[in-house]
């Protein structure tokens, strides 16, 4: 007796639009004797099952110009397009539509939607028939997705894109591509037309692989759910049989029998009929097993040799053996080397080096595949490393430690920033402690940042980062520092960081202080953007500050700038000076002696002849030598004559004798210079 225990998924086998398409050809076949009855298309993914129909009588053709005139014609499940049908019509055809309501259901969603004008996705493999009468719906082309990364691929994807997946696609790619596509388009535009006999048959077989020793998946290799039912168990079985009959089963046995197997996982594809999974169950429950069997071909040391040594989605070490254009070859100790896509690789990898080195690196075994060539296997560097840059976020957000990225790319309201291969996203806000609108020159940028969320709960990893946190922990730790050593005339390096009608306030190091307009330049202003900018960097010193009320004034304007500074030292009385007429009123003359320093001459010092007004002898522009009569730095006054120098006087009868004498113009001169 076997040792063996046997379980059968319970979603295994037929299909209803498989089962309605095949009972129907049966019925048919009895119905109508002596008519010529045609398939188009074979009926079912099944060799026996089409042969069976074929011998009693069935004709098999692939294109409505094959079929006589008058005959009937039967429509497998798959469907086909109007066009085909329009033929079948014009030749007189007996139509016997056994079109799945399922696949009907996805031709009426992509009819309308093609009427509306919406471009229409179909997710599913491009040329299955399936597929390809759903195409025919669309006047416009139809896009057919078969993966995520085409998905993700495409160029742009319109707004009012109507999406449908083929019924027996897998349910989770369609899942993965759903989650892409919601970004982009409402979910209303998205149709979950798999159909649900095939989720379950998916779901299902995915729980018994997990706990089974061995999987055998029973149905033709053409059929495309089978294929997607053996590449489920392959992902969670390593001991995963493709079989399209009992016959192919029994030189397996025995390998299970040395290899010790107590739990044989089975189901079937929605083309397999019961009567094939019932022979197969019982050929591996016989009492007797012929290790030397040798069955329809297959030899039984060819299982062996084919028998998987490496298992899908394990991580395993390998050494680097040699690379191309497009892949680096690794050596996984299997009879065929894996290769890896180069664009796995950092930029500045060196192949050469590791080439020669033979250097040994982790891999995620990403698939494995008999082809004509011998066994394809399919490796990743990105997964293993994703997976220890997950890790190592992890212990970041959970340990509340900084960590270094780079800024790859810029999207809406923040960057995109890379920690290896994970990608961490920054709102423009917690990129500076002000909010930054200039984000492209953050491309490229390498900086520290602090791990905020980090959720691995949902499909997709979703972590964020805040440059902004780690400043303002580490602006704290400054501030305590300035506060605790702070005192008046201390002078430190400051950045401005904002401007106000009033002044500007400078980040001293974790504390903002303020310098008041009035100590931002020895001359009159109206506003701090006269003088600063945001951002400029300033010596600044201490003029007053309150720890209770955590307030600085700051002072700026330095004393040797000012034009008054030591004034009398530099232009004492009764030394000679030179300068520019630039303003004058009915009193006097102002004249520029420097940049920002001037003196007045007053109307009674410009001339020995009595003037009604300087402008009767002056011109704002003009050069005059003066001499100093007297210097006052706490009244900020300079008074000069002209007339102790060179005196100007007015040409001859250009004053007239009636003008009032040169004592009374003596009005009193402004307070300052």
């Amino acid at each position: 007796m076997s040792n063996w225990t046997i379980q059968l998924a319970k979603s295994s086998g037929f299909c209803f639009g498989v089962e309605n398409a095949v009972t129907t050809a049966y019925r048919v076949l009895s119905e109508q004797k002596g008519k010529k009855i045609y398939m188009l298309g074979e009926i079912t993914h099944n060799e026996n099952v089409v042969g069976d129909l074929l011998k009693n009588g069935m004709l098999l053709v692939h294109d409505p110009s094959e079929v006589e005139e008058g005959s009937v014609v039967l429509i497998r499940a798959h469907g086909v397009t109007p066009k085909v049908l329009e033929e079948l019509s014009e030749r007189s055809c007996q139509i016997i539509d056994c079109t799945c309501p399922f696949v009907k259901k996805i031709h009426d969603i992509v009819k309308k939607a093609d009427s509306e004008g919406c471009p229409v996705y179909i997710t599913g493999a491009k040329g299955h028939p399936e597929v390809v009468g759903i195409c025919g719906e669309c006047k416009k082309e139809a896009k057919v997705i078969s993966s995520l990364e085409e998905c993700q691929a495409l160029a742009d994807i319109e707004e009012n894109s109507v999406w449908v997946s083929q019924t027996t696609f897998s349910s989770k790619e369609f899942q993965k591509i759903c989650e892409f596509v919601q970004k982009k388009i409402a979910k209303e535009q998205i149709f979950g037309t798999i159909c649900y006999t095939t989720e379950n048959r998916q779901r299902e077989t995915a729980e018994l692989a997990g706990v089974s020793d061995v999987m055998v998946v029973i149905g033709s290799k053409t059929s495309s759910n089978t294929k997607k039912l053996f590449d489920i168990c392959s992902d969670r079985c390593a001991l995963t049989y493709l079989v399209g009959s009992a016959a192919e089963v029994g030189p397996l046995l025995s390998v299970w029998r040395e290899r010790k197997v107590s739990r044989i996982g089975v189901t079937a594809g929605a083309s397999t009929p019961v009567s094939i999974i019932r022979e197969v169950i019982q050929t591996m429950s016989e009492n007797e097993v012929n290790t030397n069997q040798e069955s329809n071909d297959i030899n039984f040391g060819d299982y062996i040799e084919s028998i998987p040594q490496l298992r899908k989605n394990a991580t395993v070490k390998g050494e680097i053996t040699t690379c191309d254009g497009d892949f680096v070859y690794v050596d996984v100790h299997d009879k065929s080397e894996g290769k890896i896509p180069r664009s796995e690789f950092e930029p500045d990898f060196d192949f050469d080096a590791a080439v020669a080195e033979h250097r040994e690196i982790e891999v995620y075994v990403r698939s494995i595949r008999n082809t004509d060539q011998g066994k394809e296997i399919i490796l990743s560097k990105s997964h293993v490393d994703f997976s220890k840059n997950k890790a190592e976020i992890e212990e970041a957000y959970n340990n509340k430690t900084p960590v270094t990225v780079k800024i790859t790319s810029v999207v809406k309201d923040g960057v995109i920033a890379s920690y290896g291969e994970v990608d961490i996203y920054i709102h423009r806000t917690q990129l500076e402690l002000n909010t930054v609108n200039d984000l492209e020159s953050y491309k490229g940028k390498t900086m520290e940042i602090l791990i905020t969320q980090f959720d691995a709960e949902k499909r997709r990893l979703r972590v964020s980062g805040s440059r902004r946190t780690l400043l303002n922990n580490e602006r704290k730790a400054k501030a305590d520092e300035v506060w605790s050593t702070i005192e008046k005339d201390k002078e430190y390096d400051g950045v401005v960081r904002s401007l106000t009608d009033f002044g500007a306030f400078v980040d001293i190091g974790g504390v903002d202080g303020l310098i008041h307009v009035s100590e931002l330049s020895w001359n009159h202003i109206h506003h701090p953007s006269e003088v600063l900018s945001v951002g400029d960097k300033v010596h600044v010193y201490v003029k007053d500050f309150d720890p209770e009320k955590k307030r600085i004034s700051l002072g700026y304007k330095k004393p040797e700038d000012d034009p008054f500074y030591n004034i009398e030292e530099r232009i004492p009385v009764g030394s000679i000076v030179r300068g520019k007429v630039v303003r004058m009123f009915q009193f006097g003359a102002f004249v520029e002696l420097e940049p920002n320093l001037d003196a007045l001459c007053h109307v009674s010092q410009i001339s020995n002849v009595r003037l009604n007004k300087p402008q009767d002898v002056l011109k704002e522009g003009m050069e005059v030598e003066a001499k100093v009569l007297d210097v006052n730095a706490s009244t900020r006054r300079i008074s000069i004559s002209i007339k102790e120098v060179n005196p100007i006087d007015p040409e001859p009868n250009a004053v007239s004798e009636e003008e009032a004498p040169a004592e009374a113009a003596s009005e009193e001169a402004p307070a300052e210079a």
